[in-house]
């Protein structure tokens, strides 16, 4: 959604957005940096270049001022024409956002046809290689995937998966009815997920969610560094922790949902059944850490980050730190999430453990939030502006004016080290969630809890640093989301002050 200047009050645009009915432009249409593609989430299939107009106004019905912001967004991307546009690599395969489709590949020497039809498999034989195929011997299933549709329509395929799609029904009986064998496809299951479908006994639903983690969900969750930890230790350590394992199954189930729109529902059911029986387990592990469980409590609360922010994207009413109690009869304050919690007390819940953390199999986990920030404060971006705000009409303890100027070093500080690698091609999650929250003080949240302007207007500007994380399936919106909920609690004298930081959230970085 664009920011005019004609409207100094935005942010209470934001507010009004129905999402479930007007998808912001990021939303709507997914833009592949490696295929500089645009895809509509929507529609599911790519648009060509010069039909974005038409399609927002003959598929999705929007007049001409609802179009504005989404052809703002898509004038700045770079789009290939659909003869210019290569088939996805096979480590790519599938591509999120777009349907799989049982087909047909041709086993012919050199020859890559791809179709969803039988009928012209079979007449693709004769025309191509003079003399009849078969599934036996002339072409295999696969399951195929496309960018665009119509003239357009090319199909690529990936190593020999299953099709994800496939199986899921709307019937918990039919489900549990079905065999492993309608699917699965253990040939083409990954050897960590055969091992741990042998040791857990899965359905076969079970079963298709642990190998879309092994052959796609992990990818999300990786780093240049890490990707050793989020597969070989990952299947490691959910053999060994039960709790671990549920985590991996939940997450992955919320990523298909994702992923799949119209099997969300039963996705999400079976992502709700897995934390809700990994959770109690967690705790009673985080009470009791031992050099047998460290690594995988660390690991879990990592997903839990995960799971956490994908399971209130649409639901829920609390945003990253903004997070309501629960204490009945009482005004509901603002109090720390769980993960957050974790991740700024950890080092002490797992002070025996940690040296032994430190030089295991998951110590990249606990490194790549705790960034060193080697900034000079000589010249820090905002640091002026936040010091500004503060009152001289002492309207403010001096208490509380110690703990914003710290907190408002912290994240200027934030910003400079965002500055400085701007040519990193992957900053993490966990790197933008170890730039701020992790390293303030407990009297900042203090304050944020009471709902004080300052700490509410810091936070508004860390939703900036935040959009770095809007290409996650797990955090988008999340940016605009959280600012929303800011603009709801902060008196309305101050909102002149979040004002900018609401510009940058609304426009692409």
């Amino acid at each position: 959604m664009a920011v005019s200047a004609r409207e100094p009050c935005s942010y209470n645009r934001l507010l009004q957005e129905d999402v479930s009915t007007c998808l912001p432009p990021k939303k709507l249409f997914h833009y592949s940096h490696v295929y500089q593609v645009l895809i509509c989430t929507a529609c599911r299939y790519a648009i060509q270049p010069g039909a974005i107009t038409r399609h927002l106004k003959e598929i999705h019905r929007m007049r001409l001022d609802q179009r504005r912001p989404y052809t703002l967004y898509t004038s700045n991307l770079k789009l290939k024409k659909p003869e210019e546009v290569i088939a996805p690599r096979h480590q790519d395969f599938p591509l999120p956002y777009l349907p799989l489709e049982e087909g047909w590949c041709c086993k012919a020497p050199g020859c890559n046809y791809l179709c969803v039809s039988r009928k012209r498999m079979e007449s693709h034989w004769p025309a191509k290689h003079g003399c009849k195929g078969g599934p036996d011997h002339g072409w295999s299933s696969a399951p195929l995937q496309t960018f665009f549709r119509g003239n357009m329509l090319r199909y690529f395929t990936g190593p020999a998966v299953r099709n994800l799609m496939s199986g899921l029904t709307s019937s918990a009986d039919q489900a549990s009815n079905a065999g492993p064998s309608e699917l699965a496809n253990p040939a083409a299951s990954s050897p960590y997920s055969l091992k741990l479908r042998e040791k857990y006994r899965l359905d076969p639903i079970d079963s298709l969610m642990l190998d879309h983690y092994f052959l796609s969900s992990y990818k999300t969750l990786l780093d240049k560094n890490t990707e050793k930890v989020w597969l070989s230790a990952m299947a490691n350590l959910a053999e060994e922790h039960v709790f671990l394992f549920r985590g991996i199954l939940a997450c992955t189930a919320l990523h298909m949902a994702h992923l799949y729109p119209m099997q969300s529902q039963a996705y999400i059911l079976r992502a709700c059944v897995h934390q809700e029986s990994a959770l109690p387990l967690f705790r009673h592990a985080l009470e009791h850490p031992t050099e047998h469980n460290c690594d995988a409590i660390v690991t879990f609360a990592h997903l839990l980050v995960v799971y956490s922010f994908a399971s209130d994207l649409e639901n829920s009413n609390s945003s990253l730190l903004l997070v309501e109690s629960s204490g009945a009869g009482h005004r509901q304050n603002l109090v720390l999430p769980q993960w957050l919690h974790f991740f700024r007390t950890g080092c002490v819940m797992l002070m025996s453990v940690w040296d032994r953390i430190e030089s295991g199999p998951v110590s990249l986990l606990v490194t790549s939030y705790e960034t060193e920030l080697e900034i000079a404060t000589g010249n820090l971006p905002y640091l002026d502006y936040f010091l500004s705000i503060i009152p001289q009409d002492k309207s403010w303890s001096e208490q509380s004016i110690v703990i914003y100027r710290h907190a408002a070093t912290a994240l200027a500080k934030a910003f400079a080290y965002l500055e400085q690698t701007k040519d990193d091609l992957h900053v993490s999650t966990w790197n933008i969630l170890g730039l701020w929250p992790v390293r303030l003080e407990d009297g900042f949240f203090e304050l944020l809890s009471s709902t004080h302007p300052g700490a509410l207007i810091l936070l508004a500007y860390y939703c900036v640093i935040l959009k770095h994380m809007e290409e996650c399936w797990y955090f988008g919106g999340r940016p605009a989301k959280l600012i929303a909920s800011i603009a709801a609690v902060l008196p309305l004298k101050w909102h002149p002050f979040i004002q900018e930081a609401v510009s940058r959230v609304a426009n692409p970085i």
